[in-house]
């Protein structure tokens, strides 16, 4: 028998009597959701064939990638939550790296993605080390095999 919190998915707080995941899961999703669009939208603008839009399905995938994993297990995922605040910085600056900023609708998306990931991200990965017993379940778990 594993000592790891099992998320009850209805409360938000872990069947051990942990850590409170549903804003942090809660949280992951809207970052899942911003990854699929982030990865979608080169065909909505109609950017497919410019070489950038590689930038989207690469690091659109990778958002939405990081987002299941804290979803599925948000008290032992938080250092992804941080990868997912790098990511949406690169999301943010992405239009001037590739130099696509006279590209209005592409230029604000990129703008409004990324700051939607970076916010969403800090918040999922505060909620889930300041929660009570975070902590505790990070010490037992690296304790108990």
């Amino acid at each position: 028998m594993t000592n790891e919190p099992m998320d009850t998915g209805v409360s938000g707080v872990s069947a051990t009597g942990g850590a409170p995941v549903g804003g942090a899961r809660a949280a992951s999703i809207l970052c899942l959701l911003a990854g699929i669009w982030f990865f979608i939208s080169p065909w909505v603008y109609g950017t497919v064939a410019s070489a950038n839009s590689w930038n989207n399905w690469i690091v659109g995938a990778a958002i939405f990638i990081v987002g299941c994993a804290r979803v599925s297990r948000p008290a032992y995922s938080t250092a992804l939550s941080w990868v997912n605040v790098v990511l949406g910085i690169w999301v943010f600056f992405s239009p001037w790296i590739y130099a696509y900023t006279g590209d209005q609708g592409r230029f604000i998306n990129s703008l409004c993605v990324g700051v939607i990931v970076f916010v969403l991200s800090i918040i999922a990965a505060r909620i889930t080390v300041s929660a009570p017993g975070a902590a505790a379940h990070r010490t037992d778990a690296s304790v108990h095999p």
